[in-house]
């Protein structure tokens, strides 16, 4: 992978991190239901970098990931 990245829709995103990635999340709006998983297999989560569309977020409880699982709702 390189150090940035755009998911699809629906498409696990494999990671080895020993650099800093960026991962770019399709739009929500559209995509409904849709799923990406991003997982990081080197244990350099700390190391990955996930940004929402422009003028949306996403959600986070503040602890370290390995595997991430993110849900389109259609709006955020």
């Amino acid at each position: 992978m390189t150090t940035s990245y755009t998911a699809r829709p629906g498409e696990l995103v494999r990671i080895n991190a020993h650099d800093p990635v960026t991962v770019r999340l399709p739009p929500a709006a559209g995509n409904v239901g849709a799923e990406v998983v991003i997982k990081e297999v080197a244990g350099e989560e700390d190391a990955v970098e996930v940004l929402a569309s422009t003028g949306q977020q996403v959600a986070r409880d503040g602890y370290p990931y390995v595997t991430l699982r993110l849900v389109s709702d259609g709006a955020t």
